[in-house]
């Protein structure tokens, strides 16, 4: 089975893809999904997460509110290297568990990895695809999910630059048109993978 990891820049269409994927019959997990599932209360990495940031991050429910604690980390790089160290580890184990479960015969299987070479996952892949768009695209994705321009600007920074992320992977898709367009790209940067 090829393991294929998925990566590229915020706001520039990796969940996107990852869909196009998995409707396209390839098995796909989200790095940030594993991660979200991973802080529910209950869960070890919740536990640790709340004794390093304090009861304040967390809502009504007692669960980590995601908006609460994205503004503490993305406002300060030593909180943020805290929370990548808490859940790092535990993503990147869950991530390789999920792989080994995968049935015999599957050709290849994704994950999509924002922080692919950030969090030094960038290890063990067959292949690497970097979903990449234009600065003011992901301005725009950013802004439309709400963000306003500081956060969007602390998101940005908080990540390897997109450029970078390019010159790493095996083969990127560059997504700045439609749909349509990426699911050419991304399910041809597949075949090309599978084949390699």
């Amino acid at each position: 089975m090829k393991k294929i990891a998925l990566t590229g820049g915020i706001a520039c269409g990796k969940t996107v893809a990852g869909t196009i994927l998995a409707e396209a019959g390839y098995p796909v997990c989200e790095a940030d999904a594993v991660a979200h599932d991973l802080m529910r209360p209950g869960q070890p990495v919740h536990d640790a997460v709340v004794r390093a940031f304090g009861p304040s991050i967390l809502d009504a429910a007692g669960a980590i509110d995601r908006g609460r604690l994205g503004r503490l980390v993305f406002a300060d790089p030593e909180k943020r290297e805290t929370l990548n160290a808490l859940v790092h580890p535990a993503v990147k184990a869950a991530i390789a568990d999920w792989l080994d479960r995968q049935p015999a015969g599957t050709a290849a299987a994704v994950v999509i990895v924002p922080l692919l070479y950030e969090a030094g996952l960038a290890d063990g892949w067959d292949a690497v695809i970097c979903v990449a768009s234009p600065r003011a695209v992901q301005w725009q994705r950013l802004r439309d999910r709400g963000l306003s321009e500081e956060e969007a600007r602390q998101r940005l920074a908080a990540q390897m630059a997109t450029v970078e992320k390019m010159n790493r992977a095996d083969r990127v898709v560059f997504n700045s048109g439609t749909k349509e367009r990426l699911r050419e790209q991304i399910l041809a940067a597949m075949n090309e993978m599978r084949e390699g």
